[in-house]
């Protein structure tokens, strides 16, 4: 009894000393930000429905961890106030920060690209739950076999998904659906591939229901990629009455500027009236939300 006794105090104690360094190890490298200032925000337009492309990292890097940036990221969406957003490289450690921060505003929906726990990535799309009814939603991928969990073809570096919600408001019955997605990273052939797949799904879910798609789609406007999408679909940048321009993926602020512009879109059904187009450079004590900057659209949906 005396020995069992023992084993459970130094069990305790091995725990409270876990505790401890857990503690210490999750501050390290912590900012302390004090009232984070989010200004610049635009106000929303009678009869538009805000939407958000945020690609929001997946990893530490260095002092930009996901710890600092999600504090920044957290401010900016709370001062934003989506309607809808679609994420990219969202990891369960950050579906939980969306959900302990946002949890009672937000819903989500979205499956997880491939089985590898922690280390998953999500293309969610969120929306408002006051404002919206959840009416359909589903994820596939972006392969040969889209309806088939976990699969990549075409040279894909990494698996890839699409994520996609039905959206009622609630006071007036208007539909619309977001698709949100991540094309792949490194061959050119393989992001044209996925966009096939992509365009292709897409047009079937969606019906007669405006549209909305966001993403990273590792592709400029000068791409094959770029102008299939646009093919189908409008840029909400050039359809905007007070529109931005600029790179989305800046590493942070350390990428040299290279004539180059957006990898990050916000595509709507063609002929929608846009109000605004805005990149989100917010930052904190020179934390960043993330190494890609958020991009928002006001659009009048019908």
């Amino acid at each position: 009894m005396k020995k069992a006794r023992i084993a459970v105090g130094i069990i305790a104690c091995l725990a409270l000393l876990g505790c401890a360094a857990y503690g210490i190890y999750t501050q390290v490298g912590a900012v302390r930000f004090g009232d984070i200032v989010i200004d610049g925000v635009p106000e929303k337009a009678e009869g538009t429905t805000r939407i958000m492309s945020f690609n929001v990292r997946c990893a530490n890097d260095g002092e930009q961890t996901i710890t600092n940036r999600s504090k920044v990221a957290i401010e900016i969406l709370k001062a934003y106030m989506p309607d809808s957003f679609g994420v990219q490289e969202c990891t369960p450690r950050w579906k939980r920060i969306f959900r302990y921060n946002l949890g009672d505003v937000y819903g989500c929906v979205g499956k997880a690209r491939d089985p590898y726990g922690p280390y998953t990535e999500y293309s969610s799309v969120y929306y408002r739950k006051d404002k919206y009814d959840l009416i359909d939603s589903g994820t596939f991928w972006l392969s040969e076999t889209p309806d088939k969990p976990y699969t990549k073809s075409f040279d894909s570096s990494c698996t890839r998904i699409a994520t996609w919600a039905v959206l009622e408001e609630k006071e007036t019955g208007l539909r619309y659906t977001h698709i949100n997605t991540h094309l792949d990273h490194k061959l050119d052939h393989t992001r044209d591939a996925q966009m096939q797949v992509l365009i292709e799904r897409v047009l079937e879910i969606t019906g007669d229901t405006p549209v909305v798609m966001t993403g990273d789609f590792n592709a400029y406007e000068s791409s094959s990629v770029y102008e299939v999408a646009c093919t189908h679909f409008d840029d909400t940048k050039y359809l905007a009455k007070k529109s931005d321009d600029g790179p989305t993926f800046t590493k942070y602020g350390t990428k040299k500027p290279d004539g180059k512009g957006a990898i990050d879109f916000i595509f709507v059904t063609k002929d929608t009236e846009v109000e605004n187009y805005k990149i989100i450079r917010n930052t904190a004590k020179g934390i960043y939300p993330s190494d890609h900057f958020p991009i928002i659209s006001d659009v009048y949906l019908k």
